[in-house]
């Protein structure tokens, strides 16, 4: 079984000479994803409701959303996370995909990520762990890990080893939902809803430093972080696709989408078990 190591991502040799660039590009990324920290748009679209579809008073949309994420995560899906990151106009957007499947009654997962064209990682979510590989280029690292419990959110909008399960939660812990009209998600008709999210759903499972960050921001624009969370229910009442966006015009945008698809279709997850894979000390999602 992988063991734990006293390094990122192994030690002596050519392994150090690997993870020394496997470093600087997972350095890169964080630091990409603390600059969403800092930026947010009142919802990239966010579109005025459908004439016929305006929200009744008495309609309780936040019920209807929080259930259908509970119907989510008591199933399995193939998902699709994508978050986009941007910064002033007219610079170039960096682009995060995680690719896979996530049984979130077993709390377990499958996921492979890319950063752009400059690197590519497989992960495994258990109970209590999750593994990863990969590399850059020709530069690869073997099986490590972490236990499940210390991976905390370092970047807004990121949730930590790409599990979908954080963002479905996230969307639950948000109120005030409001239905904007029926949509398309992958061919099949949805109702989508739209809240702020909280502060309390914005830190949620932070590290201390994060969450300093977060709250020093808050205070400095005088109110909450104006994050937008959208969820897509289908007409089964299951969030099918959830998207938290933040925008600060002129400043940062950052907005990741996660989309699921083949609801309730049997997920297998095979725990890495390579001999000389490694316990990583630290992790970065």
């Amino acid at each position: 079984m992988p063991h734990r190591a006293h390094v990122l991502y192994g030690q002596g040799g050519a392994t150090t000479v690997r993870c020394r660039v496997l470093m600087v590009t997972l350095v890169c990324v964080a630091a990409l994803s603390s600059g969403c920290a800092q930026q947010t748009s009142e919802s990239r679209t966010r579109p005025a409701s459908n004439g016929g579809d305006a929200a009744s008073p008495s309609a309780n949309y936040t019920q209807v959303v929080h259930a259908a994420v509970q119907e989510t995560l008591g199933t399995s899906a193939r998902t699709v996370m994508k978050t986009e990151m941007g910064t002033t106009p007219g610079e170039p957007t960096y682009t995060v995909t995680a690719e896979g499947a996530h049984d979130f009654a077993r709390n377990s997962g499958n996921v492979t990520a890319k950063v752009g064209d400059v690197a590519e990682f497989d992960q495994v979510l258990t109970d209590d762990r999750i593994y990863i590989r990969g590399g850059t280029g020709t530069e690869t690292m073997p099986w490590s890990y972490t236990d499940r419990a210390d991976a905390k959110v370092q970047h807004m909008l990121r949730p930590p080893g790409n599990d979908a399960a954080h963002l479905l939660r996230q969307a639950s812990m948000s109120s005030g939902y409001e239905r904007f009209g029926t949509e398309k998600v992958a061919g099949a008709a949805t109702t989508r809803y739209s809240a702020p999210l909280s502060h309390k759903a914005l830190a949620f499972n932070m590290t201390k430093e994060a969450r300093g960050k977060s709250d020093q921001l808050r205070d400095m624009m005088g109110g909450e972080i104006p994050v937008t969370t959208d969820v897509w229910v289908d007409a089964e009442g299951r969030a099918v696709r959830v998207r938290l966006s933040l925008d600060i015009p002129g400043s940062v945008s950052s907005t990741t989408t996660l989309t699921l698809g083949d609801l309730g279709l049997a997920v297998e997850v095979t725990v890495p078990t390579a001999e000389g894979s490694e316990d990583s000390e630290a992790f970065s999602g």
